[in-house]
């Protein structure tokens, strides 16, 4: 426990010194990772036996290990923000992603995956046949992000191709009305922008290796906006949703990140599995957890 409250583990072993029952930090360090296999099998007996969950999250985060980046990609339990699973990965691919989520949404049949922006995330949820929601947090950042470059690179634009009635004026209107909509969502966003995207279509792609103009930008801000507009307003049509992604977030930030930033990082990649695991586990129960389960 003084370990998972951020004590490394040689003032552990300075603390239980100082009340005369001393123990070493390698008995300490040992006695933590054997709870926290505890707690991964545990884990991953209340998946496969919890039934079924409607909705998981998943997001990723970074620690490092013996000085170099490692990827941390959980599942979890969109109501209880339960961990569900956690694997080790290199990068936030596809390829690098699906095997733990899928995993589990197999495993809890889920109807629902929750996640950033980030691309893969959508192509996972299609290889599971799940619909994808996208937080509508993410979305108005990145919106905003996007409108902002968009408006300093209009300044500067590019020259128009031949045939396209386009200004900046209107340009910096249909931004504006973007990062509106993706505050509103309104019933008819999608019109909308299927609308605004009229205007853009034909402006043509740049040739190989040559930069994007801002119009080029314009009308692939336009199409992803208008593509994935069921996504951002998944919660609309389902009231089992809040349209975040918060419970992967909280995971990620009070039970990897808080106990992390004590830490000048982990010696072994499976130390990361076993201390998430124990700290979500413990962390899914803040009014009471015996941890007697974990050494019983």
């Amino acid at each position: 426990m003084m370990y998972i409250l951020g004590l490394s583990y040689g003032a552990v072993e300075d603390v239980t010194h100082a009340l005369g029952c001393g123990v070493s930090k390698t008995t300490v360090y040992n006695n933590v990772q054997a709870a926290g296999v505890a707690a991964r099998t545990k884990q991953q007996r209340d998946v496969q036996e919890g039934g079924k969950r409607a909705v998981i999250g998943a997001d990723s985060t970074y620690v490092k290990v013996q000085g170099e980046s490692v990827g941390v990609q959980v599942v979890v339990d969109d109501q209880s923000g339960e961990l569900l699973g956690l694997d080790i990965v290199i990068s936030e691919s596809y390829d690098e992603i699906i095997d733990v989520i899928k995993r589990v949404g197999e495993q809890v049949e889920a109807e629902v995956l929750m996640s950033d922006g980030h691309g893969a995330y959508n192509d996972v949820a299609d290889e599971l046949g799940v619909e994808h929601g996208i937080c509508r947090s993410h979305a108005k950042r990145n919106v905003d992000r996007t409108a902002e470059s968009l408006d300093k690179h209009l300044e500067h634009a590019e020259a128009l191709p031949e045939g396209l009635e386009l200004s900046a004026e209107q340009a910096r209107e249909d931004l504006e009305r973007m990062r509106q909509l993706i505050r509103e969502r309104p019933e008819d966003g999608e019109e909308q922008l299927a609308g605004m995207y009229d205007r853009y279509k034909d402006v043509p792609a740049p040739p190989a290796g040559r930069r994007h103009s801002v119009w080029y930008r314009l009308r692939m801000m336009v199409t992803r906006l208008w593509e994935r507009w069921r996504e951002f307003t998944l919660d609309q049509r389902r009231d089992d949703l809040d349209g975040t992604n918060n419970a992967a977030e909280r995971l990620i930030g009070w039970w990897i990140k808080e106990r992390y930033r004590t830490m000048r990082g982990y010696k072994r990649a499976e130390s990361i599995k076993n201390v998430v695991t124990l700290t979500a586990r413990i962390g899914a129960c803040p009014t009471y957890y015996d941890m007697t389960e974990l050494v019983a």
